[in-house]
Parts: C-alpha cells; sequence; structure tokens
C-alpha cells in the first residue's frame, strides 16, 4: 500500500523526472509507464522488507534505480552523473570485494582502503550504514565483517 501522505512527493518527483528529461541533451523519455515502474519498484522494495506500506526511502531508490536504468542507455557515450562521496565509497567497497573473489571482507580493510583512497571515516560510516539499510550488505554485530547479500 502507498500511503496518501507520499502522493504529493512521488508526484512532485516525478514532475522533476519529466523536467530533467525535456533539458536533457540524452534522449531518453519519461512517460506516465515510468510513474508506473517507480510505484512497482516502490512496493517492490517494501515488500523485499517484508513490510506491507511503502516509505519514502522505497520510492528514493526506486527512483534511483530508475535513473541508473536510464543512465545505463548511454554506455557508449560519458556519464554526466556525478556521484557523491557515499556512491564513490560504495564503489571502492565493491572493487575491493570482487578483487578478492568473496563475498566477505574486513571492516578494518574496507576502512583502510578508503581512507588510503582520501575518504574520511565518517564518510565509510555513512555508506556503509546506507547500503545497509538498502540490504546491499550486512555488518556483523561486532562490526567486524562486511558481507554483501
Amino acid at each position: 500500500m502507498v500511503p496518501e501522505a507520499l502522493n504529493d512527493y512521488i508526484t512532485g518527483a516525478y514532475v522533476e523526472m519529466r523536467k530533467e528529461a525535456r533539458n536533457s541533451k540524452n534522449m531518453t523519455f519519461t512517460s506516465a509507464r515510468t510513474l508506473l515502474a517507480i510505484l512497482r519498484l516502490s512496493t517492490a522494495l517494501a515488500r523485499l522488507r517484508l513490510a506491507e506500506v511503502v516509505e519514502k526511502e522505497d520510492v528514493n531508490e526506486a527512483m534511483r534505480l530508475m535513473e541508473m536504468s536510464k543512465d545505463s542507455l548511454n554506455a557508449s557515450q560519458e556519464h554526466t552523473r556525478v556521484q557523491n562521496i557515499t556512491d564513490q565509497v560504495f564503489a571502492v567497497i565493491r572493487d575491493m570485494v570482487a578483487e578478492s573473489g568473496v563475498r566477505s571482507v574486513k571492516m578494518s580493510d574496507v576502512r583502510e582502503r578508503c581512507i588510503s583512497k582520501g575518504f574520511k571515516p565518517d564518510n565509510v560510516d555513512e555508506c556503509v550504514e546506507e547500503y545497509e539499510d538498502l540490504n546491499v550488505w550486512q555488518v556483523n554485530a561486532a562490526k567486524t565483517r562486511l558481507t554483501f547479500i
């Protein structure tokens, strides 16, 4: 169920997506089907959390997924989206896991690698928490290991 309180937020976000699509140089198209996709993705994300009510974070993640999907269409072109610090830290951790060949890494190694790349410990903590909330990975209770799901 999508609560009525989110209607204005979803509508506003969709209108912004349409404006950006019109002003953008790429050839992506934003239609009512895009809005339907965002709603479906949002409800699917809520179901993944075993919740019956869609939350604002579900809508935000659905919109991010749509943006990344459209961005992938422009693979031959240079990506114009600037990654925020959390995305950059995530990329470092993802590459670290890919290099190791296993799904789990030590948090001390994660911190060391990220700090050596110029990120602050707060940036690492924020990224770990954000992606843990999105169920991309889990951190054990002792906060010593990070495991991709």
